[in-house]
């Protein structure tokens, strides 16, 4: 554990470059991913604890070093905006961390190649939400504490969607505690590879659309078709969430990628391989129609998101017809 003295923040960080060794990322920056998400999804309120899980992934073939602070505060900013893209104000325990003379701690940590780093942060610690409504959330990391001078970049991450309900966290409507219990149902579960495919399936036999859709990510999905992939890049951020609703409707209408919809009559798990990070599971799925039954392979490719394993995309081999 290292410290430095008390002096203004931007000097302090500014000391704290100067003096100790040098930690310079050996990995490429590029190769380098931050991403978020809500750690236990649930039915959030304006005085809510929101905790957001944020993980440093690092993909490059060499080991990547930065500067973690004990308060996160010194490494990692969040956004909030609302839907018409309006900023909402810092929380008022963010500015004062930020701006106060202070001893700053950190550590050096080291990730090898393959690996990742995550913690967990209080969303409510870093964002001022005043009231109700739908917003979406991006994060900043700081490799080398922010207000340093050095020369490395903050790496940005995904964005993800907040929806917070009116009323209060501690004595939330009738109505919001059945949506809190439809919520635990509907929330993604550190599944393997197999068991997600199976419960897809399974929700797509029994029409339960939400659980269908649980594990599937759509944007990837979306993108596996060049055409659609160029126009949806072309479009704005609040663009290509209409576009997300309007594929899934599409989807579950069968007016698009028809086969992933198929319900079948029977279906059995041949293989499953898998890495760290990505794999395929290969079902055989029969169809029943008058007279025959369709047999097809599915080979479903899946991405590994944190602990979730997320359905990306899909192929499909006509195996032929039985009596």
């Amino acid at each position: 554990m290292k410290s430095i003295t008390r002096l203004p923040i931007a000097v302090v960080v500014l000391c704290l470059l100067l003096l100790a060794p040098s930690t310079a990322a050996l990995a490429h920056e590029d190769d380098i991913s931050v991403s978020i998400r809500f750690y236990d999804q649930e039915v959030y309120f304006p005085d809510s604890d929101i905790y957001i899980k944020v993980t440093i992934r690092n993909e490059s073939p060499e080991t990547y070093r930065f500067r973690l602070a004990d308060r996160r505060v010194f490494n990692v900013e969040f956004e909030a905006r609302t839907m018409t893209n309006r900023l909402l104000e810092r929380a008022r325990q963010f500015s004062t961390q930020r701006t106060a003379n202070q001893q700053v701690f950190y550590r050096e940590i080291a990730i090898a190649p393959g690996e990742q780093y995550a913690f967990i942060e209080n969303l409510s610690e870093y964002v001022h939400i005043p009231r109700s409504g739908m917003y979406v959330i991006d994060a900043a990391f700081y490799p080398e504490l922010a207000g340093g001078p050095g020369d490395r970049p903050r790496l940005e991450s995904n964005r993800i969607t907040l929806s917070v309900r009116p009323g209060s966290a501690g004595t939330p409507p009738v109505d919001e505690v059945l949506d809190a219990e439809a919520a635990e149902i509907l929330r993604r579960h550190p599944l393997s590879p197999d068991a997600v495919v199976q419960h897809t399936i399974q929700a797509r036999r029994q029409e339960h659309w939400d659980r269908f859709f649980l594990y599937i990510d759509l944007e990837a999905l979306l993108r596996t078709d060049p055409a659609r992939e160029r126009r949806y890049l072309r479009l704005s951020e609040e663009d290509r969430r209409a576009e997300l609703r309007q594929f899934r409707e599409d989807l579950q209408r069968e007016r698009t990628d028809e086969d992933i919809i198929l319900a079948p009559e029977t279906y059995e798990m041949v293989r499953t391989e898998y890495t760290p990070h990505r794999g395929t599971v290969i079902v055989d799925k029969r169809f029943r129609f008058p007279g025959y039954t369709e047999v097809k392979r599915y080979s479903y490719q899946l991405e590994r998101d944190d602990d979730i394993w997320m359905i990306v995309d899909y192929n499909v081999e006509n195996l032929g017809t039985e009596e």
